[in-house]
């Protein structure tokens, strides 16, 4: 078992079960790691430059994950009998909202095919619509 002195974040295991991406300060900024399951010594840094929240894309062909701009960032991976990661590519930049919770650990998902994402967006306040709460909504219906 892989005993660790740093904090490990987000942990998910990839499509096939075969694989764990974490985020870890071991370098002293968050960075995305990907280590085998059931695990061993092995071990591999698929960002360079801190990343945060990775996301397995549903096929196990790429790992999203946010960098310290908040630029969702794609990297190709080999996740058959092996792990191999490319070389990361920063997609398109975000404004994500700052978590509520410790709970609140994913600010973002990504569709089946990883062309869409869903994001938890910070709203322009002055031009955001008033809130409205309904109660007693079902005697409406009557």
């Amino acid at each position: 078992m892989i005993e660790a002195k740093w904090t490990i974040n987000n942990a998910r295991f990839s499509p096939n079960g075969h694989w764990i991406a974490f985020a870890s300060n071991e370098t002293g900024k968050m960075e995305i790691y990907v280590v085998p399951y059931p695990l061993s010594s092995s071990k591999w840094q698929v960002s360079n430059g801190g990343g945060k929240e990775p996301v397995w894309g549903r096929d196990g062909k790429e790992l999203f994950f946010i960098s310290p701009g908040g630029k969702i960032m794609a990297t190709p991976v080999t996740t058959t009998d092996h792990f191999d990661a490319g070389t990361p590519v920063a997609l398109f930049e975000t404004h994500r909202r700052q978590p509520i919770s410790s709970q609140d650990v994913f600010s973002y998902d990504v569709s089946k095919d990883g062309q869409r994402f869903l994001i938890a967006d910070k709203s322009n306040e002055s031009d955001a619509a008033p809130l409205s709460v309904y109660q007693n909504w079902t005697r409406e219906l009557e």
